[in-house]
C-alpha cells in the first residue's frame, strides 16, 4: 500500500471519528474505554432523540461496575442524584463501599432538536477486565415523551435501535495510593540514607579535627622543648 493510500484511509477513519454517521442520533459516551479498576472521566453526548421536540431532561443509571460518580455542572441544567446499595460491594482507598451514587439526571435546558450538549460525569471502576458497562440513559422530551437508550448491543451482532452507551473495561490502572505509599517509602528511605551520610561525615570531620589537634599539640611541645 502506498502513502498515498495510506493517507486517504486514515483520513477517512479521521472523519469517522469526528463525524460519526450511523451513530450520530445516537447518545454516546467517550472514551469508549476505561480501566476496570480506576478512575475515568466520561462524557455523554445527547443529540436530537424526541423527534422534532426539544431535550428537558438526560437521566442516567450507573451500572454494576461503577462503585462512584460525580457529575459535571451544565450551564443551564440541574443535578439531581440518587444514592443507593453497590450491586456490587468493593473497596476504595483501603475502605469498603458499600452504597454510592446509583442514577444521575439533568435537567433544565431546553436542548432544541438539531443540537448536541455533553454531560460530563466522573467515574471509580471496580470491575472486570473484557467487562461491558452499559450506562442507561432515558432522554426526556418538552412534550412530556422520552426516549430509553437501554439496549445492549451483542456482541459482534447489529446495533439496536435504542443502544446503551457502552464503555469497554481493559486492563486496571495502577492505584494512587500505592503510588503514594512507594513515593512516601522511597522519600523515607532517601531521608535515612542523607542522614547516615550526614552522620558519616560529621564522624570523619571530628576525626579529622582531633588529629589536627594532635598534630598542633605536639608541634607546641616540641617548640617549648627546644
Amino acid at each position: 500500500m502506498n502513502t498515498s493510500k495510506k493517507f486517504v484511509l486514515a483520513l477517512m477513519a479521521l472523519i469517522a471519528v469526528v463525524f460519526p454517521t450511523s451513530a450520530s442520533a445516537h447518545v454516546t459516551v467517550a472514551p469508549e474505554e476505561a480501566p476496570s479498576e480506576g478512575y475515568a472521566m466520561l462524557t455523554f453526548t445527547v443529540p436530537h432523540g424526541c423527534d422534532g421536540a426539544a431535550t428537558n431532561r438526560v437521566q442516567i443509571k450507573m451500572p454494576p461496575q461503577v462503585i462512584s460518580a460525580t457529575p459535571g455542572v451544565v450551564p443551564g441544567w440541574d443535578i439531581k442524584t440518587v444514592e443507593g446499595k453497590l450491586p456490587r460491594p468493593s473497596e476504595m482507598h483501603g475502605e469498603k463501599v458499600t452504597e454510592g451514587v446509583r442514577e444521575i439526571t439533568w435537567s433544565g435546558g431546553p436542548l432544541p432538536d438539531g443540537q448536541l450538549q455533553q454531560f460530563p460525569l466522573s467515574v471509580a471502576f471496580a470491575g472486570e477486565e473484557g467487562e461491558m458497562a452499559e450506562f442507561k440513559v432515558l432522554q426526556g422530551c418538552v412534550n412530556g415523551e422520552e426516549t430509553a437508550w437501554i439496549q445492549s448491543t451483542p456482541a459482534g451482532g447489529e446495533e439496536p435501535e435504542h443502544p446503551a452507551p457502552t464503555v469497554a473495561l481493559g486492563e486496571a490502572e495502577e492505584h494512587g495510593d500505592m503510588a503514594h505509599e512507594e513515593s512516601e517509602e522511597t522519600a523515607s528511605a532517601s531521608d535515612s540514607d542523607d542522614s547516615d551520610s550526614g552522620n558519616g561525615l560529621s564522624i570523619v570531620a571530628l576525626i579529622v579535627g582531633g588529629l589536627g589537634l594532635i598534630v598542633g599539640s605536639t608541634a607546641l611541645l616540641k617548640g617549648r622543648r627546644k
